[in-house]
């Protein structure tokens, strides 16, 4: 699976926050908006929306402090055409603490934005600039992507495997508040990119759910309703077995996402919201498990894909299990998941592979949710739920804000259990 060819589908639904219901529902009080705060960066964005033309105008604030221990002579950012053909995003009239600069794309990739300065180390800067987004024609939400620091890493603007700059997806943690027509749409504590979406002819309900506020955006009040509903199931299950949801906020998208077991993005679930109870129910519950396991925790999405999707799979599991007694978790698990180990794939495809690696989104879902859920549920039936459950907890508690890794996840073992699992999980990635 080619990161250039699935990266459209993945950025038309960079949704976050609470995505804006206001122009086709009944709203509370809009949210004040949040303030900065000592140790992050802060984006604001203050847009109008021409519907007709499918553009968003307006500008745009940062607040960036340069935390890699290294000076750096220029300023990355990165910006998306949000979504398929048809898109862009244009930005001008850029200035950093007053003075005008000018962003330049790079050649080979207009998703990177470069600016010269002098950028000392742990110094604040303001940046500034006019932002024209147009967003990808859809009969379903709009979804849009703001401009975002890009990745740095080691004192360096990172670089991957598929890119010449990585991806920002898994940047440093950030708080945003986006406006759209004087009105608070999207806003976020922690982020790890700035998007939100227009859905002007669907539905939306919400509800706070404990301290957590729930909206569902979908194209009829019913499946609204019955999305909010199985949300909350979900918070409950997970909170239950040890994993409450970690933000203040939580949205539920029902979208075409191209992907067989949906999408998380920060602060936002997004699925085509289709199937039964019960399958509606497990698929909620491991994109809401994935909010914790990749995005409040965040892991390489390219190169070890495994980390987020295999722990909130195992997360969905234990809730499931907790539910529905031993027996019906047996049943499942050996019709269902284990059978996944057992099937042969080309070009070698295991648990650990990076991205590129797999074939298509089925055979990713299924190699990262059911025989990487397969290979830690036997690591949790020795050591017991108690301590694995534990184990997850310290490896989010750890890593929240940074980018978890394999290590850490073997640590988090070792001290819950006393044994040491780094080879059986070396084995199976």
């Amino acid at each position: 699976m080619n990161k250039k060819r699935i990266l459209p589908a993945v950025l038309l639904l960079a949704l976050l926050g609470a995505a804006c219901a206001w122009r086709f529902a009944p709203r509370e009080e809009a949210p004040q908006p949040i303030a900065p705060q000592a140790g992050r960066d802060f984006v604001s964005a203050s847009l109008t929306y021409d519907a007709g033309t499918r553009t968003l105008r307006g500008t745009q604030h940062m607040t960036l402090t340069n935390r890699t221990g290294e000076a750096h002579d220029e300023i990355v950012l990165r910006a998306y055409m949000n979504g398929w053909e048809g898109a862009s995003v244009a930005v001008s009239g850029a200035s950093i603490d007053g003075t005008d600069v000018m962003f330049a794309q790079d050649e080979d990739d207009p998703t990177v934005l470069r600016a010269r300065c002098d950028w000392p180390a742990g110094q604040t800067l303001s940046l500034s600039f006019t932002l024209l987004v147009k967003h990808a024609r859809t009969d379903a939400a709009a979804l849009v992507t703001l401009p975002s620091l890009s990745m740095y890493e080691d004192g360096a603007w990172r670089t991957d495997a598929y890119d010449d700059l990585a991806d920002p997806s898994y940047a440093q943690p950030f708080d945003f508040t986006v406006s759209v027509d004087g009105e608070t749409v999207a806003q976020m504590r922690e982020a790890r990119d700035v998007s939100f979406a227009l859905l002007p002819d669907g539905a939306s309900r919400s509800k706070s759910l404990g301290n957590v506020r729930v909206t569902a955006l979908a194209q009829d009040g019913s499946t609204a309703r019955k999305l909010l509903r199985r949300t909350q199931e979900a918070l409950t299950a997970l909170e239950s077995a040890g994993f409450p949801y970690p933000f203040e906020t939580l949205t539920v998208a029902q979208a075409d996402t191209g992907r067989a077991d949906g999408l998380a993005l920060s602060g936002l679930i997004a699925l085509d919201a289709q199937g039964d109870t019960d399958t509606l129910r497990r698929m909620i519950t491991r994109l809401v498990a994935r909010e914790t396991f990749g995005i409040l925790v965040e892991s390489d999405p390219w190169n070890a894909p495994w980390l987020s999707h295999t722990l909130a799979s195992c997360a969905e599991l234990i809730c499931y299990r907790r539910e529905n007694g031993e027996a019906a978790y047996e049943t499942r698990f050996y019709e269902e998941i284990e059978p996944a180990t057992r099937l042969t794939r080309p070009y070698g495809v295991t648990v650990g592979a990076p991205t590129a690696a797999f074939g298509g989104d089925g055979e990713m879902t299924q190699v990262l949710r059911d025989e990487g859920a397969a290979m830690l549920m036997g690591i949790e039936q020795a050591i017991g739920e108690t301590a694995f459950v534990s184990a997850l907890q310290q490896y989010a508690a750890r890593c929240a804000g940074k980018s978890g890794s394999l290590e850490a996840l073997c640590e988090a073992l070792y001290d819950a259990s006393g044994s040491r699992w780094d080879g059986y999980l070396r084995d199976g990635l």
